[in-house]
């Protein structure tokens, strides 16, 4: 029952359609040159007008499997009548014409062409058993034979045999392939709900829920380069009273990238009543490092104090912050540092901001400025800029939105890394 639900599968695939249509291309030259053969010089009987009809249809089949449908589901059966009839024919004019070599021939490629036509066993046994019963018993009673009868026999028997061993070997193969088409399938399937999980944790990696403190607003934007993503956005609500913002970006893509950020998260939830941002920073290298020889990452640590409006910040190996003023414009805060969970011992400072209202903060990834046009610039800091200025007027999330969009716009909507923004407003 299997193989029978494989070969029915298999009838419809494209490797068998265009085997049937090189065959039908084949029956009908081989009929068609019988049009122009000399028979009367022969002494041979096989009517012109028969061969002009027969190779007429056969080539017809041949176009309408290009466009017609029902020709194309029903192929198979329609090669079958089509051997049927070639193999008729021959043994027609095999007998008329005392074996003549010529329909021989053309018996002999009728035997051999429908080995590697069919995916049906039970069609192909019961076509050879026919067709070379019958060939056997117009060479035993055809009288005057132009060919020996026991060259005859071979001619016969010899392809219906390679037939039959060519469609065992042809059905061997497509059973094995079937298998690993299905194992395929029940591992895709497999990943991808894998990756719908996964997708469900990256949301929790980039809080988008943020708790409504008085005088200052949050926004966040994350956007994956595959379903899951390497970047990090969380907070911590300290002991002290101040809040802690962490950003982070992972190297690499996918889920491995997905579950360092995770951990950098989980320890960024330890460290983060750290008196410095950069001892936070410097807590997550050192829990990290021997976990993740593979991920580096670029990050950044904020205390942001909700009653002054001041903010400590440490970065390691991040773009630079964005501070933006009502009367000034964007500029960049200084702060660069070294990146964590790498081979190299980070070099960490942390620096201080007094932010009044009107004012944000603007982080991002590298994923923002690090996509490309179709001449090769770069989106980059200038462009970045420009998209501050023209949005100044906007707030929240749809300045957020705007920024991404003038980011897809530059680059025809191409991205080739995680793209995420956090956003602080003071008002």
């Amino acid at each position: 029952m299997k193989a029978q639900n494989i070969q029915k599968r298999f009838q419809l695939d494209d490797e068998v359609l265009k085997i049937s249509r090189i065959c039908l291309v084949v029956f009908s030259s081989f009929i068609g040159f019988g049009i122009f053969a000399p028979v009367d010089q022969l002494g041979l009987y096989d009517p012109k007008w028969i061969r002009i009809v027969h190779a007429f249809i056969t080539f017809s089949f041949f176009i309408a499997t290009y466009w017609v449908d029902w020709v194309r589901k029903n192929i198979q059966s329609i090669m079958l009548i089509f051997f049927y009839t070639m193999s008729a024919h021959s043994l027609i004019l095999l007998y008329w014409n005392s074996l003549y070599i010529g329909y021989l021939v053309g018996m002999i490629l009728v035997l051999s062409c429908i080995g590697v036509s069919f995916v049906d066993r039970r069609s192909l046994v019961s076509y050879l058993g026919t067709v070379t019963s019958f060939g056997i018993l117009v060479g035993i009673y055809t009288k005057e034979h132009q060919v020996d009868l026991s060259l005859y026999l071979s001619a016969i028997i010899t392809p219906a045999l390679v037939s039959y061993l060519t469609l065992n070997i042809r059905l061997s193969s497509v059973e094995k392939l079937r298998v690993s088409e299905s194992q395929l399938k029940k591992f895709q399937d497999r990943m991808l709900n894998e990756l719908e999980l996964a997708n469900e944790t990256q949301s929790n990696l980039v809080t988008t829920d943020w708790p409504k403190k008085k005088g200052i607003k949050i926004h966040s934007f994350f956007r994956s380069f595959d379903q899951v993503g390497g970047d990090a956005i969380s907070y911590l609500e300290r002991e002290d009273g101040k809040m802690a913002l962490f950003f982070a970006d992972v190297s690499g893509h996918g889920i491995a990238s997905a579950m360092v950020s995770a951990m950098a998260i989980l320890a960024f939830k330890i460290h983060g009543n750290s008196i410095q941002p950069s001892e936070c920073l410097k807590s997550i290298h050192d829990d990290l490092q021997t976990l993740v020889p593979n991920n580096h990452i670029s990050a950044c640590v904020i205390y942001v104090d909700l009653e002054t409006k001041d903010i400590k910040y440490s970065i390691a190996g991040h773009p630079p912050i964005i501070h933006i003023t009502q009367e000034k414009g964007p500029k960049f805060l200084e702060g660069m540092g070294t990146l964590i969970v790498s081979f190299l011992k980070p070099q960490l400072k942390n620096y201080q901001l007094s932010l009044e209202a009107g004012d944000r903060v603007l982080l991002y990834s590298d994923g923002i400025l690090e996509v490309f046009d179709e001449s090769g610039n770069m989106f980059g800091e200038e462009h970045l800029f420009d998209s501050i200025k023209n949005h100044s007027d906007k707030k929240g999330d749809e300045f957020l939105n705007a920024i991404y969009e003038d980011s897809m716009s530059f680059s025809a909507k191409r991205i080739s890394d995680d793209m995420s923004m956090l956003l602080l407003e003071i008002q």
